[in-house]
């Protein structure tokens, strides 16, 4: 049978005093005796007693907790930034609940209602692949939560975000191909609603203008996910092409690594005569053979400028303004793109 939970009841009818001596006793209140603080807190801590959270969210109107909302916890970019919030949020003395939508809106959407059910203070979110809507975020703002958005964003939502500099990211990636050789350059996408598809895409055709290479609409290949399968079949039909692209650029390491993987089953090699670059510096994007190019997005620093833009609103909510910060990209050049060697 589970036990009743201590309540401040309870502490108070055992030493025979009232609530509010117990409550304030509990807090360390110099208005209680020493003897009494010690006596309350003693008892407190041999029966158990716990606050309820809840009801002092209720009192107070601050629960000291946020929540984070992230397409894939597992995902290596996604669980850097969240390790960041948290050392920020225990600076400030809150706990981080974090949640996953697994890259689905109906459980995006109930993250966000029992967070607000639990009344966190705060919530960060980046959107699922699948969530086209945003009328479950604009409650957040309707009930002044306050509320940032992270990599993945829309322009529908005026809010606090923070970003990668994906379009010069993209530019530079391009650039890059064009450099080792490459002139029929593809580019493989996914959901076409997400901040982060649409941002690399402008960086892709923009290289691809700039140096007045030709945009054959065969090369672009969106998909309805990021995964590596999803890669490997647009893949696949690039290299049924009559005329097969001599690089790949796939917006996320997972898209790079199926298209290294459709690659080598047809025993084509890379970078020579396909080069391939990913993008956010995953695990195991380094452990791949070919090793694959990508993107540093310093994710420990869009976390930590995504909790200090919340905890700007929580804490300041009178002067706290909508501001997008942009955190610039480093590309890593290894084996799936180098054809530096070549020129030797």
């Amino acid at each position: 049978m589970t036990q009743k939970a201590i309540t401040i009841k309870d502490l108070a009818a055992k030493l025979n005093i009232s609530v509010s001596t117990v409550s304030r006793a509990l807090k360390d209140n110099p208005e209680i005796s020493l003897q009494t603080r010690k006596t309350v807190q003693t008892l407190a801590k041999e029966l158990g007693y716990r606050p309820n959270p809840i009801a002092v969210a209720l009192k107070t109107h601050k629960s000291h907790t946020i929540g984070v909302v992230v397409p894939q916890i597992v995902n290596t970019f996604f669980a850097n930034v969240v390790r960041k919030i948290e050392e920020i949020a225990d600076k400030y003395g809150y706990n981080v609940l974090v949640a996953s939508s697994n890259e689905t809106f109906e459980k995006e959407q109930k993250n966000i209602d029992v967070f607000l059910a639990n009344r966190t203070d705060g919530i960060i979110l980046s959107i699922s692949r699948a969530t086209t809507s945003y009328d479950h975020i604009r409650n957040i703002q309707n009930q002044g939560v306050p509320l940032v958005l992270f990599d993945r964003t829309t322009k529908e939502l005026e809010v606090s975000k923070v970003i990668a500099d994906d379009a010069d990211a993209a530019f530079k990636i391009v650039q890059h191909l064009i450099h080792g050789g490459a002139q029929k350059i593809a580019i493989i996408t996914g959901p076409e609603q997400l901040s982060i598809g649409k941002n690399r895409m402008k960086g892709y055709l923009k290289a691809m203008s700039t140096n007045k290479l030709e945009i054959n609409q065969d090369y672009i290949i969106r998909c309805d996910d990021f995964s590596v399968k999803a890669a490997k079949e647009a893949t696949q039909k690039l290299l049924n092409l009559k005329e097969k692209p001599d690089a790949i650029f796939g917006i996320n390491d997972d898209m790079a690594i199926g298209a290294i993987e459709a690659i080598k089953e047809k025993n084509i090699r890379i970078p020579e005569d396909i080069a391939v670059f990913g993008f956010s510096n995953t695990k195991r994007s380094r452990y791949m053979n070919p090793s694959v190019s990508t993107v540093n997005q310093f994710p420990e620093k869009i976390g930590e400028k995504a909790a200090e833009l919340l905890f700007e609103q929580i804490l300041n909510t009178k002067y706290a303004q909508i501001r997008e910060e942009i955190v610039n990209c480093e590309l890593i050049i290894r084996e799936s793109s180098d054809r530096s060697y070549l020129n030797d």
